[in-house]
């Protein structure tokens, strides 16, 4: 979760360069697309209220997964 917050921060700051931000964006939807599994539950949750749309898609996305297989 520090990382998370970490990448939170940088992405909030105004001093931070647009493609150290579309990086940080870029690499998280790619790892909660393609290996969701690592990230907590909280996490995921957390990462689905970001403000950034392409975050939430993604881990809402890896929430209803985790729905879909926890139901069968």
């Amino acid at each position: 979760m520090a990382t998370l917050e970490a990448f939170r921060t940088v992405l909030d700051d105004a001093r931070t360069p647009e493609i150290i931000r579309n990086h940080i964006i870029d690499s998280l939807q790619y790892a909660l697309r393609n290996h969701g599994q690592i990230f907590t539950s909280r996490e995921v949750e957390w990462l689905a209220k970001w403000d950034d749309a392409r975050i939430p898609l993604a881990a809402t996305r890896e929430l209803q997964k985790r729905t879909t297989q926890s139901a069968e």
